[in-house]
């Protein structure tokens, strides 16, 4: 275990604190997205740097976020929102990035991580796109919130990236809206350009567009080839190398509700990142 390892890192009840704000809030939170995003950072050392009670309490955190009706995974663990929190369906960000986290641990195995991505993830895609609005959002890319309907729906190009992860590491890569999401990603990127504003309009649900740097660096590590050229084009803008910077600082900014009213800080995310050197 890291001796250096702050006490915050500790989980409560399995699950990492954050710290959200905004709305009238301000208070800590314990879900499992922040948790995902902390053994994500810290990968194949997670159990070594943690300590093997720690990471175990840690994943099953994981698995207790998961809803047993659909397979696919939500913010908060199943009947422990907060009472602060409306009442939210599965999404696409949480499945994909515990689901992921599970599978490298051995939690999962690769036939429900297939299972699981084409019965929630890849069922759930845009069927219209909000307009007037910007060129980039592709129809048959994926939802962020795993709600049936025609509706417009927001495109989130982060959430769309840790999807792609985890359809590569399932080795589904020719499924339904794969080619869409990596097609949306390079183009919000060229169309978002070096002009800032557009840039952080790319994920409504990260306030922080250096969140998009790492996931499409995950989505890359993870064999989604199709943005190599996409990650290599944010590691040599001055802008993108910015926001990734943020985004591996001691407190970082993780998430947020939509175009963020809410924002959860996350320390123990920071500490991974700057530990592992991500």
């Amino acid at each position: 275990m890291d001796a250096g390892r702050p006490s915050a890192v500790t989980p409560s009840h399995g699950l990492f604190v954050s710290r959200v704000t905004g709305g009238g809030l301000d208070t800590d939170d314990f879900n499992g997205f922040a948790t995902a995003q902390v053994l994500r950072a810290l990968g194949r050392s997670a159990r070594e740097v943690l300590g093997a009670a720690c990471h175990d309490a840690a994943l099953d955190g994981l698995l207790a976020c998961r809803n047993p009706a659909t397979g696919g995974f939500r913010f908060w663990p199943v009947g422990q929102r907060p009472a602060w929190a409306p009442d939210l369906p599965d999404d696409a960000d949480d499945t994909a990035l515990m689901g992921l986290t599970l599978y490298a641990a051995g939690r999962i195995s690769l036939a429900d991580l297939r299972r699981t991505a084409c019965r929630t993830v890849v069922s759930h895609r845009l069927a219209a796109t909000p307009q007037p609005g910007p060129p980039w959002p592709r129809v048959g890319a994926f939802k962020t919130w795993m709600r049936h309907g025609v509706a417009p729906a927001i495109a989130d190009c982060t959430v769309n990236a840790n999807a792609l992860a985890l359809l590569a590491a399932a080795d589904l890569r020719a499924v339904p809206g794969y080619a869409q999401a990596c097609a949306m990603i390079a183009d919000a990127v060229a169309w978002a350009g070096t002009n800032e504003a557009r840039a952080a309009s790319l994920s409504p649900f990260y306030p922080e567009p250096g969140e998009m740097n790492l996931a499409v660096e995950c989505a890359v590590a993870a064999g989604v080839q199709e943005l190599r050229a996409t990650v290599m084009k944010m590691g040599n803008s001055t802008m993108w190398r910015g926001f990734r910077q943020r985004s591996c600082r001691e407190n970082p900014v993780i998430c947020g509700s939509a175009y963020g009213l809410l924002r959860w800080n996350c320390k123990p995310v920071g500490w991974a990142r700057r530990i592992t050197g991500i």
